[in-house]
C-alpha cells in the first residue's frame, strides 16, 4: 500500500501573493545617528488618517515608558525601528492600502537627558477594494457556501493576508465532505480594484481506514477505552470535524497530556488512514489552591487523585475544602471521596459517585439572630454527558443526612419547630452551553445554563420543594480591546407538603420560606452577585424567588492591569408572586428602598489579571439610600475578590 504525505492547500502560492503585494520601499524620513544609548520618551505618527493610532501602537516593538515609576525606561534600538516601519506598512495593507510605506525619525530631547522622541512618517496611498471573487473547479460544494466562509468579500478593502486564511477555510468545508482538496489563490490588481480567484482541485472522495496508535512508552489505558472515545470508524465518510471531536473526547477523559493526529491519505484505495500519537498524563497528582465565592469569601482546597486505577480510566479523588466568611469565621468544612469513570455502559458519558462528610455554620449575617450548626454524611450520584465542545448535560441525585443545632442570639426568635435531624433527597438536571473564549479572562462569547431541581416527593425525605434557575452571560469586545459583559439570572422555588420549618421562627420569615432548608433557598449579595452588600445580605432569611442583573465594562490598561466599571441589580423575594413591575423601576433620589424594591448599585475598581483569574478591588455606591434608618447612600466602601464576577 502506497502512502503519500498530506496534500497542501495552496498556502504557499497565497503566501507568495501576499508577500509580493506587501513588498516595501526603503524607509523614508530622516534618521538621526545614534552615537550613545538613548531611551524612548514619546512616540508620534505623522500622516496617519485611515488607521487608528492604538492599532498601530500595538504592532510596534518599540514601547513607551511604563506608568510605573520603578520600571526601567525602554532603550532605543535601531533593529526595533526597522521592524516597526515594516509592521506599520503591514497593518495598512491589511486595511487595503497596498502602496502604504513608513519611515522613522529619531528626535533627541533635552528633558529627560538622553531621551528621544520617535516619529513615524506614513504615506498611506489609495485604498484597494475587491472588485470580484471567482471560483474554478468547484463542483461538490455550492459556491454560495464557500463565499460565506471566506473573509474576502466583494466591495470590501482587499487584505492580501486574508487569502491564506481563505484557502484553509475552503479546505475545511471540503474536508468535512470526504475530500482532500488542493486549493490555491490568486489576486490581480488593476488600479485600485483587485480581482480574486480561488482554484480548487477537489480530488476523490475518501473514507476512513485503519487507526494506528503510537506512544513514547507502553500505554496504560486500554485500547477499548480509547476507541470508545473516537468518532472515527473504518468505512465511514472522511470528515475532519470527526477527527477534531475525537481529540476533544480524549482530552475530556483527563488521561492524556497530548493527542496528535495525522491523516494518511491512500489515494490508490481512496482511504484516509489515521496515525494517532498519545502521551499520557501522570497517573497520580496532588493539587491545592485558594478561591473566593459569593457566600464563601475564602476557600482553601486540597486534593489527591489517581487517574487510571484499573487501566480503563477509573479515577479516584480524595479532596477537602475549608471555607471562611469575610470576617475569618468558620463557614464550612467538606471532605469527599469520588470514583469517576469515562464511560457508562459503553456510552460516552461520565458517571461518578461521591461520598462526603460536611460540617457548616450559618451565622444569619448580618442580622445576628442565630447560628445553625450542621453536620452529616451524604452520597451523590452524577452522570455528565458532553454533546459537543460547547454543550453539556448533567444529572445529579444527592442524599444528605443532617444533624443540626441552633444557637439563638435574639430573644424574639423561637426554634421550637426546627428539627434536630432531617434528610434531603433531590434530583438535579442542568444543561450548560458555553462558547466563551476563556472562562477566567473572557473577552468574547456567551454562556447559558438552565437548571431544574426536585427534592422529596417520591424520593422521600424531610425536604419537599421544586426549584428552577436560568442564567445567561454575554461578552462583546469593542473599542479595540475593551469588553462589554452582561449577565442575567432568575430563579424560583415552590415548597409542597410537610410542615417542618428549617430555620428559627420570627415575624420576618414566612411559613413557605421556612419549609425549604436555608442552603437551598435563594440569597444574593457579595462580590460575585450584587456588589456592595455583605455576603447573603439579600435576603438573610433567603427567599423562593430571585432576579439578578450585572453590566460590566472591562478596560485593559497596561500589561496585566485593568479597570472595570459596573452596574449591579438584584433582590430576593419570598415568592414569585411578590415581584411587581413597579418594584423593578430604577430610582434616583432620597427615598429609601422598600423590601420588595430591586436594589441597584454602581461602581468601579482596579483589576490585576493573573493566570488563575483577576484580583479585584471594588468600590460601590447606591443611587438611593439603602438603610431606611441611617439613610446611608454608600452601600459598602471596598470589597476584595479573587476571580471574575461572572
Amino acid at each position: 500500500m502506497r502512502r503519500r504525505p498530506p496534500e497542501r492547500t495552496g498556502t504557499a502560492l497565497a503566501l507568495g501573493i501576499a508577500l509580493a503585494l506587501t513588498a516595501l520601499p526603503a524607509p523614508a524620513g530622516a534618521q538621526s545617528e545614534l552615537s550613545e544609548l538613548q531611551t524612548v520618551e514619546r512616540i508620534r505618527f505623522e500622516g496617519r488618517h485611515q488607521v487608528s493610532e492604538k492599532e498601530l501602537r500595538l504592532s510596534l516593538k518599540t514601547r513607551l515608558p511604563s506608568i510605573l515609576p520603578w520600571r526601567e525606561r525602554p532603550v532605543l534600538r535601531l533593529d526595533f525601528l526597522r521592524a516597526d516601519t515594516l509592521a506599520i506598512a503591514t497593518v495598512y495593507r491589511q486595511h487595503g492600502f497596498l502602496d502604504a510605506s513608513a519611515g522613522v525619525e529619531v528626535k533627541p530631547l533635552t528633558k529627560p537627558a538622553g531621551s528621544a522622541e520617535i516619529i513615524y512618517h506614513i504615506v498611506e496611498g489609495e485604498r484597494s477594494t475587491v472588485r470580484s471573487i471567482e471560483f474554478t473547479g468547484v463542483h461538490a460544494v455550492p459556491e454560495s457556501q464557500l463565499r460565506q466562509k471566506i473573509y474576502t468579500k466583494r466591495g470590501k478593502p482587499f487584505n492580501p493576508l486574508a487569502l491564506i486564511v481563505d484557502t484553509l477555510r475552503i479546505a475545511e468545508v471540503y474536508q468535512d465532505r470526504g475530500y482532500r482538496p488542493r486549493i490555491s489563490a490568486a489576486a490581480k490588481r488593476g488600479g485600485n480594484d483587485v480581482a480574486v480567484r480561488y482554484d480548487v482541485e477537489e480530488g476523490p472522495i475518501y473514507h476512513f481506514g485503519e487507526v494506528y496508535y503510537s506512544s513514547a512508552g507502553p500505554l496504560g489505558v486500554k485500547r477499548s477505552v480509547i476507541e470508545s472515545m473516537l468518532e472515527v470508524h473504518k468505512g465511514d465518510l472522511y470528515r475532519n470535524s470527526r477527527i477534531q471531536r475525537s481529540i476533544e473526547h480524549l482530552y475530556s477523559t483527563d488521561l492524556f497530556r497530548s493527542v496528535q493526529v495525522t491523516p494518511l491519505p491512500d489515494s490508490t484505495n481512496s482511504l484516509m488512514e489515521i496515525s494517532m500519537r498519545l502521551e499520557e498524563r501522570k497517573k497520580r497528582w496532588i493539587d491545592a489552591g485558594i478561591g473566593s465565592g459569593t457566600s464563601e469569601r475564602f476557600n482553601i482546597i486540597a486534593s489527591w487523585g489517581h487517574r487510571n486505577l484499573n487501566g480503563k480510566g477509573l479515577a479516584g479523588i480524595l479532596g477537602s475544602r475549608l471555607s471562611l466568611d469575610q470576617n475569618g469565621k468558620f463557614l464550612l468544612w467538606r471532605t469527599e471521596l469520588t470514583a469517576r469513570a469515562p464511560l457508562l455502559f459503553g456510552i460516552r458519558a461520565t458517571p461518578q459517585v461521591t461520598g462526603y462528610y460536611l460540617e457548616s455554620d450559618d451565622r444569619d449575617e448580618p442580622l445576628h439572630r442565630w447560628v445553625i450548626h450542621q453536620t452529616g454524611p451524604g452520597v451523590r450520584f452524577q452522570v455528565e454527558r458532553e454533546f459537543s465542545r460547547i454543550l453539556k448535560l448533567s444529572l445529579t441525585q444527592d442524599n444528605y443526612f443532617v444533624q443540626q443545632t441552633v444557637t439563638l442570639l435574639a430573644p424574639q426568635v423561637s426554634d421550637t419547630l426546627v428539627p434536630a435531624y432531617y434528610t434531603t433527597h433531590l434530583v438535579n438536571a442542568q444543561l450548560v452551553r458555553d462558547v466563551r473564549d476563556d472562562p477566567l479572562l473572557t473577552t468574547r462569547g456567551s454562556a447559558q445554563s438552565i437548571r431544574g431541581e426536585v427534592a422529596g416527593g417520591v424520593l422521600t425525605g424531610t425536604t419537599n420543594y421544586v426549584k428552577s434557575e436560568f442564567a445567561s452571560a454575554w461578552y462583546t469586545p469593542f473599542h479595540v480591546n475593551w469588553v462589554l459583559a452582561l449577565q442575567f439570572r432568575a430563579g424560583a422555588a415552590t415548597p409542597f407538603g410537610g410542615s417542618v420549618q428549617f430555620t428559627p421562627e420570627d415575624s420576618t420569615v414566612s411559613l413557605d420560606v421556612s419549609k425549604v432548608p436555608l442552603a437551598n433557598r435563594f440569597r444574593l449579595g457579595g462580590v460575585n452577585s450584587v456588589r456592595g452588600f455583605a455576603e447573603n445580605a439579600l435576603a438573610p432569611n433567603g427567599g423562593l424567588a430571585m432576579l439578578q442583573g450585572n453590566l460590566e465594562v472591562r478596560i485593559p490598561l497596561n500589561g496585566p492591569f485593568g479597570l472595570e466599571f459596573f452596574i449591579d441589580g438584584g433582590n430576593v423575594w419570598e415568592s414569585a408572586d411578590d415581584i411587581k413591575w413597579r418594584d423593578l423601576k430604577p430610582y434616583v433620589g432620597p427615598k429609601p428602598v422598600a423590601p420588595g424594591d430591586l436594589r441597584y448599585v454602581f461602581g468601579f475598581g482596579p483589576r490585576l489579571n493573573l493566570p488563575f483569574g483577576p484580583l479585584r478591588l471594588d468600590l460601590t455606591w447606591s443611587p438611593r439610600p439603602i438603610d431606611p434608618i441611617t439613610k446611608q447612600w454608600f452601600v459598602h466602601e471596598v470589597q476584595f475578590a479573587i476571580g471574575p464576577t461572572f
